[in-house]
């Protein structure tokens, strides 16, 4: 028993150069247990297994991409429809949108294209960011800068492609809603990049300053139906697909906050156990609750585009000819 608990722990301390025994394969000593992390790479201990450790070494970051581990579905999620969501708008806006009599010009084309780049950007961002966070302690945490700004930039851009239709015939206000939003945005990505505001002191500041933001966006339409009503909103501006491209954001980041599903199938292990008998959890790999966010991100981007194509329609259709 003795000779079998040492070599167990042989076995789990080993590094990826370390040679490997009968029973484990090259693809297994590239995860680890939550325990065997350093502690930068620690954030969520109700998923278990499927770690890659600090590698320092870009290529091995990228061979990532071709074994399973828990962050391939994180990866995946966005690095996939961010490959195709620009060039897909693309073809759409050129030859599946319903063209009309009273076009206003090449920047209708350039504010679908603004919402395809953003998202295109923010979820290229998310992906870069996934895979290449097992570099090192100071790549992650750029890494992370990164993806906050790429969320920075589809919130910001999303916000106005809409307002710019919706508005038209309201130019002060439609000036006000995109001001605000490039406002806001810029103070966060400020406060998301600047290494000075990342201190605890800060902390109060940036929550503050990120609801603003997010308020921001809550402003057109509480604006929309004071003045048109529900119906004439949703018609001007696809409200129902706001509202299902809000609750997709809030419940996706709500269950990434609160560690939904993985805590609920958690089990605690002492010291001992970890090093004779590690145990994985049920969603290591797969349907944790930051793979949900992933997926709840880009469905949600989906509903804004719906919701983008109806206000275009509506401005050719109702908007323009009663101008």
């Amino acid at each position: 028993m003795l000779k079998s608990r040492t070599t167990i722990r042989q076995r789990q301390l080993a590094t990826p150069s370390a040679p490997t025994t009968a029973s484990e394969t090259p693809l297994e000593r590239r995860l680890h247990y939550y325990h065997e992390l350093d502690e930068w790479q620690q954030d969520n201990h109700f998923i278990r297994s499927g770690y890659v450790k600090e590698t320092n070494s870009y290529r091995e970051c990228l061979n990532s991409l071709t074994y399973l581990h828990n962050e391939s579905v994180n990866i995946y999620s966005h690095l996939l429809p961010s490959s195709v969501s620009f060039w897909t708008v693309l073809f759409y806006i050129n030859y599946v949108l319903t063209p009309y009599l009273n076009y206003l010009g090449i920047w209708e084309k350039l504010n679908f294209l603004q919402f395809a780049l953003a998202a295109t950007f923010c979820m290229f961002m998310s992906s870069t960011f996934h895979c290449l966070k097992s570099h090192s302690h100071k790549v992650c945490k750029f890494g992370n800068q990164l993806d906050y700004f790429g969320i920075i930039i589809l919130i910001t851009c999303s916000l106005n492609s809409v307002v710019i239709f919706a508005y038209y015939d309201y130019p002060l206000l439609r000036n006000i809603f995109v001001a605000l939003s490039l406002f806001f945005g810029s103070i966060c990505t400020v406060l998301t990049l600047d290494p000075k505001f990342a201190t605890v002191d800060y902390r109060p500041f940036r929550s503050f300053m990120f609801i603003l933001f997010g308020l921001s966006g809550v402003l057109p339409v509480g604006a929309g139906i004071y003045m048109f009503g529900v119906e004439t909103t949703n018609e001007r501006c696809g409200f129902y697909w706001l509202v299902a491209e809000g609750v997709g954001y809030i419940s996706g980041a709500l269950l990434y906050a609160a560690r939904i599903p993985e805590r609920f199938t958690h089990k605690h292990q002492e010291d001992h156990e970890l090093e004779d008998n590690p145990q994985s959890g049920i969603f290591d790999i797969f349907g944790h609750s930051h793979q949900i966010f992933h997926v709840m991100v880009v469905l949600s981007a989906f509903c804004h585009w719906k919701a983008l194509v109806q206000t275009y329609h509506y401005l050719h259709s109702h908007t323009l000819p009663n101008l």
